[in-house]
């Protein structure tokens, strides 16, 4: 099988695990609301978290993505994205919740920005446009993820055994297909970590994002 043919196939790998461990996630929220006997508003506040983790992660995952190769972060951020998922099944406190959601967006943040990176630089390699389809599947992969969380559910499967199994198969398939992954795309400057008085358009990027993740919160 011809390079950019394994590198593609290994990407979509990612993008659809990631769209599965997250809707396995969204599935699992009334179950949360129940065992910690949340309110709308207190549940709202534990789901605030997701947008405001995410937004810290941006600027860290913009660094390591051009500090090392795209798929190191791709693969540490996606590990402990999934072992973030085992610490919000097993959660006993609203202190735990909290600290594992922010964790499991924190990382997220970083994985969809190295697994994008390498759908652009891959794209390079093609005549026809490729990075709708990655987006497709992981739309394929929420879909999947939301059907077996519904089997778990009728099968009355306890939430942790749920997020511990999805867990064990995105760490086992991610680690597996780590090897064809695109190599060799560290940028060649510009890899410095700078905090400060951000770009205009970027800060009005984040912003944009910071609220699109509060109204996907809501939702």
């Amino acid at each position: 099988m011809e390079l950019k043919v394994r590198q593609r196939y290994a990407l979509s790998t990612y993008f659809f695990l990631s769209g599965f461990c997250f809707s396995t996630w969204a599935a699992r929220i009334p179950t949360i609301k129940t065992f910690f006997d949340l309110n709308e508003a207190q549940l709202g506040n534990v789901l605030l978290t997701l947008p405001i983790c995410s937004m810290i992660g941006l600027p860290f995952s913009g660094w390591l993505v051009a500090r090392y190769n795209s798929r190191v972060p791709l693969l540490v951020s996606f590990l402990l994205f999934a072992i973030s998922l085992i610490f919000i099944g097993y959660a006993q406190s609203t202190v735990a919740l909290i600290s594992a959601i922010g964790s499991f967006a924190f990382c997220m943040r970083i994985l969809n920005i190295s697994m994008n990176t390498q759908a652009i630089t891959l794209q390079k390699q093609y005549d026809k446009k490729i990075n709708g389809a990655f987006h497709g599947i992981w739309s394929t992969g929420g879909i999947a993820g939301v059907g077996f969380s519904t089997l778990t559910l009728k099968l009355d499967i306890p939430m942790t055994q749920h997020l511990l199994m999805v867990a064990i198969l995105t760490i086992v398939v991610s680690l597996l297909t780590f090897k064809f992954l695109l190599t060799n795309d560290k940028a060649p400057s510009g890899n410095k970590l700078i905090l400060g008085k951000p770009d205009p358009f970027v800060f009005y990027l984040g912003l944009l994002v910071f609220f699109a993740a509060i109204c996907e919160g809501g939702m």
